[in-house]
């Protein structure tokens, strides 16, 4: 996976930009850029959305992850106007130790994001938290498939802990062995093993299919 100093340069190299002007566009200090640009220094958050805006860019891209740098700058509504109803499960951490809502409400969705499936198969929740950001934003409402088992390795789900505990994590494991590896994508966070009598409290409820995220662009 590139640095984030390797993708900054690549990134003003693509725009024809200068530091100073990233500088003047997004209001860090051109102390700070530096640093980002000669790795010494892994940007904050809130820094590496600035500086994906300004640059137009993938903020996942700019972290060095291997995805399309392409930037999304706003949800579009899909053109078919058919709706399905589908259980909205509240709030599901991007982090540790947090306790999902329990009180499922009905929202609705276009059909076409569920193919040929039926809308029972599926479910929305809300990313509370960092720990999966950027591909995850707190706020991003998630679209989830209903399954107990991830099919493959590494692949992003929701995993209830204990119970009353719920998380959004890349889920990593080998078949046949007795542990999985929670790894959030922020590189702030730490992966979490569950392994042993441990794991038996924990299942898979749903596989993430599609984000769903709403820019204020006014």
């Amino acid at each position: 996976m590139d640095t984030i100093a390797s993708r900054l340069r690549t990134a003003l190299e693509m725009r024809g930009m200068k530091q100073a002007e990233l500088v003047e566009l997004t209001g860090i200090g051109k102390s700070s850029i530096s640093t980002y640009l000669r790795g010494s220094y892994i940007p904050k958050q809130k820094n590496i959305y600035k500086m994906a805006k300004a640059l137009n860019v993938n903020e996942a891209w700019l972290m060095g992850e291997d995805v399309d740098p392409t930037r999304q700058n706003a949800y579009s509504e899909p053109s078919d106007s058919s709706l399905v109803t589908i259980h909205y499960a509240g709030p599901v951490a991007a982090h540790f130790d947090a306790t999902p809502d329990d009180a499922y409400e009905q929202r609705t969705i276009p059909a076409e994001w569920i193919g040929r499936r039926r809308p029972e198969d599926f479910f929305l929740a809300t990313v509370s938290g960092d720990s999966m950001y950027p591909q995850f934003q707190d706020g991003d409402e998630i679209l989830c498939l209903r399954c107990s088992d991830m099919g493959i390795p590494g692949r992003i789900g929701i995993m209830l802990l204990g119970g009353d505990e719920a998380t959004v994590k890349r889920i990593e494991y080998k078949p046949g062995e007795d542990w999985i590896d929670l790894i959030p994508i922020n590189p702030e966070f730490k992966p979490r093993r569950i392994e042993g009598v441990d794991l038996e409290q924990c299942r898979v409820v749903g596989r993430v299919i599609k984000v769903i995220r709403t820019v204020d662009l006014i």
